[in-house]
């Protein structure tokens, strides 16, 4: 009898300890599954966040090549059709005043094309920039808008590495979008710029004392979108600090990439 008792509880004990056993596998299964499921939406949202930032990129720049066509043909075209008269009534018979003023129109006319090209190619690659440098850039930037005495612009610095043109070009470009978006839309009156190096990482810190991002343009896909997708091919990212009641502040952060280089291209 004793035995039998024994047995029981032996087979009892067994049969509470598999099954133990099987509701950890099966809450380990779930838990897995779960887990998996959590994964792959996070991926899912990634990836359409990344699809969001190319499509950003790529409208952007379609942008850019239509500004440049209007440009081109709304300008320069209408210069150099302009021109061509000019040339086309240009004839040695004519009395040397009547010459040498066609002559004169024409050449303003040829100065002013010239003007416009060389606009439409500072546009597409800042010249100050290539000549300059990115902190001189912004330097040369923030003192033209200082200049107005209606918004002042605060920048700090302590860059110290020469960097990547092409990094310069997106961090020279999100600083232009930050700008143009305080004093467009959000009726900034002071924005305060800060850039500064923390080990192998350039961290750009923007404050401005506007409407903020309720009633802010930036938010938009123009504006955040644009920025994001240059930080993203700098495989940077972009935060919003807490605690910040007025205006808009962020801070943006990429990875440091060195001008191998002795000079820009």
């Amino acid at each position: 009898m004793e035995d039998f008792a024994l047995t029981e509880l032996i087979v009892g004990g067994m049969s509470m300890m598999f099954l133990a056993a099987g509701g950890v596998i099966a809450f380990f299964i779930t838990y897995q599954k779960r887990l998996l499921n959590q994964q792959l939406k996070h991926r899912e949202a990634e990836k359409a966040h990344q699809l969001e930032l190319l499509n950003a990129n790529f409208q952007s720049q379609e942008r850019e090549r239509n500004r440049i066509g209007r440009d081109l043909h709304d300008e320069v075209g209408a210069l150099l059709t302009t021109a061509k008269l000019y040339f086309r009534y240009l004839d040695a018979a004519q009395s040397s005043e009547k010459f040498e003023e066609l002559k004169d129109k024409a050449m303003d006319v040829l100065e002013e094309t010239i003007a416009s090209v060389r606009r439409v190619s500072h546009d597409m690659r800042p010249v100050v920039l290539e000549r300059l440098g990115l902190v001189d850039a912004i330097v040369d930037m923030a003192d033209k808008i200082n200049d107005s005495g209606e918004v002042k612009i605060v920048f700090e610095h302590n860059l110290t590495q020469k960097l990547d043109f092409e990094m310069q070009l997106n961090w020279y470009r999100i600083t232009q979008e930050l700008i143009n978006n305080a004093l467009k839309h959000a009726n900034a009156s002071v924005i305060t710029i800060r850039f500064h190096e923390k080990g192998n990482t350039l961290i750009m810190d923007y404050k401005d004392d506007g409407v903020g991002l309720k009633n802010n343009a930036v938010k938009s896909g123009i504006g955040l979108q644009n920025i994001e997708s240059r930080l993203s091919l700098m495989k940077g990212k972009m935060e919003f600090p807490k605690g910040e009641s007025k205006g808009l502040a962020l801070s943006l952060t990429s990875k440091i990439a060195l001008n191998k280089t002795k000079e820009n291209d």
